[in-house]
């Protein structure tokens, strides 16, 4: 290499030069210079959750997609929003395994089938050498989704992500989905609910999670992660009801962990005698109800009870 460095036909740079003469590098030397690319190949992929020829083989768990080439639609005009569809030239169309760079350090899998994705071509230096495919497209790591309903397995339920842009306007009172619409099927894990039987999160409510995979159903389910959310108050326990006349103890107890179901508790609020008034004894009643989580929501009025009367001594 040093003779290289300093054979005769290359000339010296200057010392306020960093770059050699044009045409340093031509003649028999230029074999020995490793060019750039003339071109770099790209194209519009379409991110698929099986490989093109066999819909029913299995998905890759890492940063490894199967991707579609894609071309934008025919009709498109120079200004529209970029809609792709799969490329159908013989020869030209293909599928092929890309990964995804934003995703390999964690080695995740979170993109969604459909998603559109800029894929390039590599070019290994082996003899003979291979091409390889790679793209950049951080995926969606939070979601808003609306639980639809329990799934099979406690603690989680089945519910649709919200996509769009919402409508809102601080003016007005929010109602959700507030013009957000449905977008993927999900499956959503309640961490608050690890390891206890039952469903308490009311259906038809929203949450906040993070997306964290898919599921192996077919067409599969996207995952979301969440924190608590609206508890359900369907179908409550109730202990220490007004009818209750028994003077024996209650032995019923509740449970969030356990239970796993709302609860209307009745409590006494208070006890008055008032020597002033009509002299009798009373105690005072409300109803707390809790949802399934556990949650305080609603408070009764008082009822009334008569403890005890006043009597003339014999």
């Amino acid at each position: 290499m040093s003779d290289l460095l300093h054979s005769p036909q290359i000339p010296e740079s200057r010392e306020d030069s960093h770059s050699l003469a044009p045409h340093a590098y031509d003649g028999w030397l230029s074999h020995a210079i490793r060019h750039r690319p003339e071109f770099v190949e790209q194209f519009v992929g379409i991110i698929l959750n099986a490989p093109c020829a066999n819909a029913g083989a299995g998905d890759y768990a890492d940063a490894r997609y199967y991707v579609q080439r894609g071309v934008p639609v025919r009709s498109m005009g120079a200004g529209d929003v970029l809609s792709a569809q799969a490329e159908a030239i013989p020869g030209v169309a293909q599928c092929v395994t890309a990964t995804n760079l934003a995703e390999l350090a964690d080695q995740t899998h979170l993109l969604i089938a459909g998603s559109l994705v800029q894929v390039f071509a590599l070019h290994t230096r082996g003899s003979p050498g291979a091409k390889v495919y790679v793209f950049n497209q951080p995926p969606v790591d939070d979601a808003v989704v609306k639980i639809t309903g329990p799934a099979g397995g406690a603690g989680e339920y089945l519910g649709q992500i919200l996509g769009g842009k919402s409508n809102a306007s601080a003016s007005t009172n929010l109602a959700m989905p507030a013009g957000l619409s449905a977008t993927l099927n999900a499956l959503i894990l309640n961490t608050e609910e690890d390891g206890l039987t039952g469903h308490r999160l009311a259906s038809g409510s929203y949450a906040v999670g993070v997306v964290r995979g898919t599921t192996t159903d077919s067409p599969p389910r996207t995952i979301v992660v969440v924190r608590g959310g609206l508890g359900s108050q369907a179908s409550p326990l109730t202990v220490c009801s007004t009818s209750n006349t028994s003077e024996s103890p209650d032995t019923s107890t509740w449970s969030r962990d356990t239970d796993g179901l709302p609860i209307n508790l009745y409590v006494v609020s208070r006890t008055v005698y008032n020597p002033a008034g009509d002299q009798t004894l009373y105690q005072f009643i409300r109803k707390l109800s809790f949802d399934a989580r556990g949650i305080l929501y609603a408070v009764s009025a008082e009822t009334r009870d008569v403890v005890d009367v006043t009597e003339p001594c014999p």
